[in-house]
């Protein structure tokens, strides 16, 4: 017996890795049920005895009459203090049987509406109920005697918004309903339990019956009445975006077993599946727009949760898909151990509902087929996620018209998804299963298999290069005449006289008279905020300008909303000892200068050359202003130490700094600042690093930060220049150099700048960087050089950039990009460098074309960490120690002129299903192409790429 044990699974043995990663997913996605499932299993119903009044509110509309009646009947019998039934005025039956109903009974109300719409019914309805609690209950479903006094008991607890009742099916008979019915018993067996367990937020308060705090409801009504997705209005799901509206204003939700109710179900399986994509649509835009508005965050196991539900559809794939694969290639032992698999795992599942209906065992094979079909309609739900055509009970002439087109589009997408999927399965399995198992020992020493026609990815429509252009992204400076209104200039730049006022809201106290000479921010068309507090435009009077000097912080204080200022007005307002005219043209700063909101200062060479501010051992000023604009043009802001008669060149002990913050703009033409700025401290809330625009952690989706920074020049900084949280900045024909850290450093969430015609050099780490989530940016026509670290890098996150037609020279990394995608790097020259191009960590999806890259010491271009899936096009790489060197998978080489380098392409490590194409890879030192990788891991290489006259065209070698 033994024996013959060991013999099958020695037979057998070359199966097992078919079922990677099948196995890995199976064991994640049963990893995360049995979680769910044991921790369901400690939730307990809270028990009842909370008593409040109680309103039932129904929207009705083309329901079964009898259903109805019945449903009424249970609804009355748990003695609710009202009951309120919304009927659309052509559902003639059910409006006399509710009049009938409610003879004699004063709680009974009928509100006829003409208004079509469920949402707009549930809205009359909550709008006239009068009690603490509203029952909100479609028309067919039935309570039992105790739902109402179960289903109201977690409200003693007053932060408690929203409860979930326990919902099931009554009798089901046809496949659609039983279809039905086991989804909704397992949905509350394991998940509502689970969720209920571990925090207060419940992922649906069903339509079919929800408990609901009136004053949960009532301040977030009109955004679920007028809720809009894509800019379409939104007709159904009403019940979940009630549940995650009163979630995300604080309130509580709960699941409580004990409050049971039951519908009949659709019986034909055609409007089953109506009704399931309908769903489905719903809950992709809730869940989507709750995980992008990123309040579920606050809750991180929801916040999982949601996401792995995101996840599933796609995962669920792989199953039929490696059981057709199998099926095709006659592996019997897989498709017998799938088929067996999916009886048991979803015996699992249906036991709820097998435990209640033992003979519907028999339905099993539908159930598997149904639940791998729930996979595309998941997928065509979220394709098709916009589409507000079909409600259950719409009569036709209600319905939005889908043209053939519109309705063909998602399937076929979908269909095409399903495709790709299967075709990724089957290219892995192929390479990973059944090309090793056909050729064993030649294909794990053939690290470079060769292919006659490999076809380059021509698709570069998600990349940086075709989503934008640099113009639209910025904002822009206008100057207000006699002859202009708001409106007209919003009309001359095709932007909202909403969006208008949003950006200019500091300086705009009465919108009918905005005085000529006010300069005014446009911003991108694109671009929409919400502004966190309101002004009034409409004042009689305009706001008092007001200058003065608080002793004991040593602080000129300026304000006065819409005033326009100069360094005259506020030296003669609080006197020459704190700001004065030295000589003509140089004034010394010796108070801080604090601009309150509103405030215009403007700094020009015709009254100030150069702006001295005092700054010396322990004792500096600083110059900030909040939601106000500075104009500086043609002016020298440097620190100042009088006793020394020379700049403060001490970092260590603090240094004078510029800093506007939040609804700012900081024009810099013309001009120099140096000196200036020094290290964070520890827990310091500015931003001290010389000049610096910085959004305030909170605001970036309130107001806008921005400004215009032309021909200017930025040294001896501790930060060149710094912002954080701009939008649409230009950067212009500046030179950084000679600072401490970084030449210019656009940091959090800065996008949409314009950066060309600069110089960084001699900065003491990088010349330029975007850091985190910096997006949309153009850096193009720039020269960086001698900078201690990069020329250009892109750090964490700052995606679909392009980096264009610049001179990198001399740097440690020409440009490095550090978990950045979808970015283009396109006709840059980049010379002796220590690296000319930089990919690391999760670096993906980029485009490196056109570069001329040489006289790196190491690498022309380096890839490594996880930066996958990168092409590599069309560039000139001569005179490098390594021309490519590639640590990562599923990258393109594609049509590059690779010469008289050391080696030419390098692979190492794990690197593999990298390809090369139509390549000329000639008169390299030592090898042309050489792979020192682990076993089993290629890169292909076509016939069309030209490698010849090197010292060795192709070497390998194979490591563990």
């Amino acid at each position: 017996m033994y024996n013959t044990i060991i013999y099958y699974v020695s037979r057998y043995l070359d199966l097992y890795p078919f079922f990677i990663p099948l196995g890995f997913i199976g064991i994640w996605r049963w990893s995360v049920w049995f979680i769910k499932k044991i921790t369901a299993l400690f939730y307990e119903p809270q028990k009842p005895g909370f008593k409040t009044s109680v309103s039932v509110v129904t929207p009705v509309y083309n329901e079964d009459p009898k259903i109805f009646f019945q449903a009424l009947h249970t609804w009355d019998k748990n003695k609710p203090n009202e009951i309120i039934a919304v009927i659309d005025y052509t559902d003639k039956q059910c409006i006399d049987i509710f009049k009938r109903f409610n003879e004699g009974k004063s709680y009974a109300k009928l509100i006829i509406t003409k208004i079509p719409g469920k949402r707009e019914a549930l809205g009359d309805g909550i709008k006239r109920a009068k009690s603490e609690i509203l029952a909100l209950v479609d028309s067919d479903t039935i309570w039992t005697t105790d739902t109402l006094i179960n289903g109201i008991a977690p409200f003693k607890d007053a932060k408690m918004g929203g409860v979930a009742t326990k919902q099931s099916l009554q009798k089901p008979s046809t496949l659609a309903q039983k279809l039905f019915g086991a989804r909704l018993e397992q949905r509350y067996w394991d998940d509502f339990p689970f969720l209920a367990k571990v925090g207060n937020q419940i992922v649906c308060l069903s339509g079919r019956t929800a408990f609901y705090r009136k004053s949960a409801l009532l301040p977030v009504l009109d955004k679920m009445l007028h809720e809009k997705f894509m800019g379409e209005k939104v007709v159904s799901g009403e019940d979940k975006r009630l549940t995650y509206l009163i979630e995300e204003a604080g309130w509580k939700t709960t699941y409580q077993s004990t409050s049971q109710v039951s519908t009949v179900g659709e019986r034909k399986i055609s409007t089953f599946i109506n009704q399931q994509i309908r769903w489905t649509r719903n809950s992709w835009r809730n869940d989507l727009t709750a995980l992008f508005q990123g309040w579920v965050f606050k809750y991180p196991i929801y916040a999982i949760y949601l996401i792995d539900r995101a996840i599933q559809p796609f995962t669920l794939l792989i199953s039929p898909i490696y059981f057709v694969i199998s099926l095709i290639f006659g592996l019997w032992i897989p498709v017998f151990t799938i088929l067996v698999w999916w009886l048991i795992s979803r015996s699992i599942k249906m036991y709820p509902y097998l435990k209640k209906y033992p003979r519907d065992v028999v339905i099993l094979p539908y159930y598997i087929f149904f639940n791998f079909m729930t996979a595309y309609i998941r997928i065509y739900a979220l394709l098709s996620i916009n589409t507000q055509g079909w409600i259950t009970r719409w009569h036709k002439s209600r319905l939005n018209k889908a043209t053939t087109f519109q309705f063909a589009l998602p399937h076929l997408a979908t269909i095409l998804i399903f495709s790709l999927v299967a075709g990724g399965v089957y290219f892995n399995k192929y390479q990973t299963f059944f090309v090793p198992r056909e050729q064993q020992n030649k294909l794990v020493a053939s690290t470079l298999p060769r292919a006659r026609s490999l076809a380059a990815n021509t698709n570069t429509s998600v990349l940086g290069a075709s989503s934008f252009t640099a113009e639209s992204l910025l904002t822009k400076r206008y100057e207000f005449t006699s002859e202009d209104s708001l409106a007209s200039v919003a009309e001359k730049f095709e932007i909202s006289l909403e969006d208008l006022l949003n950006v200019n809201i500091s300086k705009i106290t009465n919108w009918n008279r905005v005085k000529p000479g006010t300069i005014l921010t446009i911003p991108p068309k694109e671009l929409k905020l919400t502004p966190s507090y309101r002004f009034n435009y409409q004042r009689i009077y305009d706001d008092v300008l007001r200058i003065a000097y608080d002793q004991s912080t040593n602080t000129i204080i300026v304000s006065g909303r819409g005033s326009v200022v100069n360094l005259t007005d506020i030296s003669t307002s609080v006197g020459q000892e704190y700001l004065n005219e030295v000589s003509p043209g140089v004034w010394d700063l010796k108070a801080n200068l604090y601009l309150q909101s509103g405030i215009t200062l403007k700094l020009n060479k015709e009254e100030v050359k150069w702006l001295r501010m005092s700054s010396k051992k322990n004792n500096f000023v600083v110059f900030l202003a909040y939601n106000s604009d500075v104009f500086i043009d043609g002016v020298k802001i440097t620190s100042w130490d009088e006793t020394k008669k020379d700049y403060d060149k001490e970092i260590t002990d603090g240094r004078s700094y510029i800093l506007v913050k939040d609804g700012a703009r900081m024009d810099v033409i013309n001009s120099e600042i140096g000196y200036l700025g020094y290290a964070r401290p520890k827990d310091y809330s500015q931003s001290p690093y010389g000049i610096s625009w910085r959004m305030s952690l909170g605001k970036l989706q309130n107001t806008l930060l921005t400004g215009e920074v032309i021909n200017s020049k930025f040294h001896n900084n501790y930060f060149g220049a710094y912002t954080f949280g701009a939008t649409g900045m230009i950067w212009r024909g500046n030179e950084f150099y000679d600072n401490v850290r970084y030449g210019l450093d656009p940091h959090d969430d800065s996008n949409g700048f314009l950066v060309e015609n600069n110089k960084f050099y001699n900065n003491g780490t990088h010349g330029l960087i975007f850091s985190k989530r910096c997006i949309n940016n153009t850096i193009r026509n720039n020269v960086s050089y001698n900078n201690k670290g990069h020329g250009i890098m892109l750090h964490e996150v700052s995606d679909n950039n392009i980096i264009e037609n610049n001179k990198l020279f001399n740097n440690t990394d020409g440009i490095s990009l550090d978990n950045s995608s979808k970015n283009t790097l396109l006709k840059n020259k980049i010379y002796s460098n220590r690296r000319g191009i930089l990919l690391d960590k999760n670096s993906s999806e980029n485009v490196i074309e056109k570069n001329e890259i040489t006289k790196s010491s190491q690498y022309g271009i380096y890839l490594y960490g996880k930066a996958n899936n990168n092409i590599i096009r069309n560039n000139v790489l001569t005179s490098n120690m390594n021309g490519i060197y590639i640590k990562t998978n599923n990258n393109e080489v594609v049509d590059n002129q690779i010469e008289k380098n050391k080696i030419g392409v390098y692979f190492l490590g794990k690197a593999s299903q990298n390809k090369l194409i139509n390549n000329k890879i000639t008169y390299s030192d030592v090898y042309g192409i050489y792979t020192k990788i682990v076993s089993g891991f290629p890169n292909i290489v076509g016939d069309d790429n030209t490698i010849w006259r090197n010292k060795k065209d192709l070497a390998a070698e194979e490591i563990d």
